[in-house]
Parts: C-alpha cells; sequence; structure tokens
C-alpha cells in the first residue's frame, strides 16, 4: 500500500496522470478527518477513469490508507493476475453481483466497524462529465448499513466532489488526440477548427453515420446537431414501440432522451431478447453516452472537449493496443489542477430507507462539487 501511494504521489499522477497540483482547503480536510474517526464510506464523484482511482488513492493514503476500496469487477479481476495482485494487495473490492454481493457487503461493513473504512463512487459508472452527477446507487448506503449493523452504532456516508481543470491552453494536445480519432473513424475535417468545431463535426458524422442504416430522416445540418440528434432518437423511440411492442418498458416518459433510457434499462433486464432488438438498443446507448447533459450548451470549455473525446474513444474505438490502453489509462491533453471539497457526513443506521440517504448524499456531493469548481 505504501510504495503505490510513494509511486502515485512521485510519478503517476504528475506524469501519468498530468495532475500537478490537488488542492483541499483546511476546512474541508478537518471535516474529513473529523468523518473517518466513526464508521465511515467515502463517497466521490466519478467523472473520468484512472485519474479517479489515483486520486482515490490520494485520499485513502492521507486520511484511510486501510479503507476497503469498491471497483468494477473488470479492473480488479481482468487485467491479469499482476494487476489483480497488486489491486487486492491495495484495498479493492470488486463489485460483484449475485450470491457474492453479500459477502462483498459483509467484508466492507466489518472495515467500517474496525475503524477502516471504505470508498465507492455512488455514481457507479464514469460519469465523463466533471459538472454534473450521474444517477447515484445504493452501493454506498448498504455498505453504510452493514457497517452500522455490525459496530452496534450509526455510520456515515461523506459526499465529498473534485473538479479538474487544465492550468495551461490544452489546445495543441486536443488536437493531436482529435487527429488520431478522426483517421480512426474515417473523417476528414479542417485542422484550422478549433477543438469544439472538430468535437461538433464528429458528433454530425456518427450521428449520420449510425441513422443511415435504419433510414432515419435527420432534416438538413443546418437545423443543428441538438435538433437533428433529439429528432433521430425520437423516430428510433417510434421503431422500437412498432417493430418491438413486447418488449416495451411498463413505463415510458414523454421525452425522447427519457424514453430511450427506459428502453435501455428494460433491455438490460431481458434474458433473450431479439438479436436485432438488442443491436438497435445498442446504437442507442452509444449515442446516449456520446452526447452527455447539456447538449443545447452554444460554447464547450475546454475540459468538457476533452471529456467527450474521452468518451467517445471509449466507446468508438476499439481494436489497437492504443485503444485498448486507453480505454483504462486515459492520456490528458495538457497539465491540470484538482480541487477537492468534502460536504457533511450522511448518517445512516441499519434502518434508514435508501432514498432518504441517497437524496441527502446527492444534494451534499452537488455542494462540494459547485464549490470545487468555484476556485
Amino acid at each position: 500500500m505504501r510504495v503505490l501511494g510513494w509511486a502515485n504521489d512521485g510519478f503517476i499522477l504528475p506524469h501519468v496522470a498530468r495532475v500537478l497540483g490537488i488542492h483541499m482547503p483546511a476546512e474541508d480536510r478537518n471535516r474529513l478527518r473529523t468523518a473517518v474517526a466513526t464508521p465511515f464510506v467515502l463517497c466521490p464523484n466519478h467523472p473520468e477513469f484512472f485519474t479517479d482511482w489515483m486520486l482515490d488513492k490520494w485520499l485513502t493514503t492521507r486520511f484511510a490508507p486501510r479503507a476497503a476500496s469498491w471497483a468494477n469487477p473488470e479492473i480488479v479481476n481482468g487485467m491479469g493476475r499482476a494487476a489483480s495482485w497488486l489491486w487486492l494487495s491495495n484495498g479493492l473490492v470488486a463489485a460483484v453481483r449475485g450470491d457474492e454481493l453479500d459477502k462483498a457487503l459483509t467484508y466492507s461493513g466489518e472495515c467500517l466497524a474496525r475503524g477502516d473504512g471504505a470508498l465507492i463512487h455512488p455514481e457507479g459508472e464514469v460519469n465523463w462529465d466533471n459538472e454534473s452527477l450521474g444517477t447515484l446507487r445504493a452501493g454506498a448506503v448498504r455498505i453504510a448499513q452493514r457497517g452500522a449493523q455490525l459496530a452496534g452504532r450509526h455510520a456515515h456516508v461523506v459526499p465529498l466532489a473534485w473538479f479538474i481543470r487544465f492550468r495551461e491552453d490544452a489546445t495543441p494536445g486536443l488536437q493531436v488526440e482529435l487527429d488520431y480519432v478522426e483517421q480512426r473513424l474515417g473523417v476528414l475535417a479542417p485542422r484550422l477548427a478549433g477543438p469544439a468545431q472538430r468535437l461538433g463535426m464528429l458528433y454530425e458524422h456518427l450521428l449520420e453515420r449510425e441513422a443511415r442504416p435504419y433510414d432515419i430522416d435527420l432534416g438538413p445540418r443546418t437545423d443543428g446537431f441538438a435538433l437533428r440528434f433529439e429528432r433521430g432518437l425520437a423516430r428510433a423511440m417510434e421503431r422500437l414501440s412498432t417493430t418491438w411492442p413486447q418488449y416495451r418498458p411498463a413505463v415510458l416518459p414523454d421525452t425522447p432522451e427519457s424514453a430511450a433510457r427506459a428502453w435501455r434499462s428494460a433491455a438490460r433486464k431481458l434474458a433473450a431478447p431479439s438479436p436485432d432488438f438488442r443491436r438497435h438498443v445498442t446504437v442507442i446507448d452509444k449515442m446516449l453516452r456520446l452526447v452527455p447533459a447539456n447538449v443545447h450548451e452554444p460554447t464547450l470549455t475546454q475540459e468538457q472537449v476533452s471529456e467527450r473525446v474521452k468518451r467517445l474513444r471509449l466507446d468508438w474505438l476499439r481494436g489497437t493496443l492504443r485503444d485498448n490502453v486507453t480505454r483504462f489509462v486515459p492520456r490528458a491533453a495538457a497539465r491540470r489542477d484538482v480541487f477537492i471539497r468534502v460536504s457533511e457526513p450522511v448518517a445512516v443506521e441499519p434502518e434508514t430507507p435508501p432514498e432518504q440517504a441517497l437524496d441527502a448524499m446527492r444534494e451534499r456531493m452537488l455542494s462540494a462539487l459547485s464549490r470545487a469548481r468555484q476556485d
């Protein structure tokens, strides 16, 4: 654990993740020290791969060196025997499902009861948007409930958030990144355009490419990407309802994006759906992931462009060694700073309603993120 902590501070964060400064005011450090003196679950946001893991390590090295850190089973067990040994020796717990879940909850609850605590990203999956939160899942609350039960006292979930900001102009690095992505996707865009404009052209190309096999009319490009995206999504929803009514979700929201998410959620629960239906939903899922929140924003920051390019690469570029490495260790376009803020902990008893705790967590995580962004 200590060796990885030293390597993280001295090499991985500054030279691999390109994080040169981590800013956490004394008030937030003291709030966190007070929280970890009780049975606790640290709950940070999850805006990107790899850097988040290293920030987790930065935090736990200083405040909770023996915390059980939950991670995707693909990370804990899917990167080879040596990597699995490294992760497990550093306290990672595979976020398993089914019969093994109760064992993982009990192990983490025991960590809380003896004062070591746990860490989990309550969004579950990477959000790829450092200015918003995804849907929070109940895992953190369940760990806290198990810890409270075993400790015989209430536990705390500790909402915290970090905001990652470039400390220099990222245009050169973003242009190089976009050169590679365009080449792999077969898109020709003028390099004289800025990164945000080139990203917009990539969005248009991918939207048209995915709509073409299904004969979906998007309308002219002059209508703008946001309108064409919503139009295509609405027509794709009509196609799903007409062609596969047997898979229709029980509750179908009115807006195209919400309806698409409902179809996606329903599809994940089906044991053996039609292959054509699954392919159709897979395309919709990729488009939903391609376009994050705030699609109607007229401008994008360099951080937002970088997040969207990383997300695009994750979903659309596969097959080469470079792509496979980038899936787990995305390269930052420029040097960065991280701003961390900690909100007041949320007390959790064994019988605390999960929805109540999640509502409080979300409110306080958003507050921490807002304060981090202001620096």
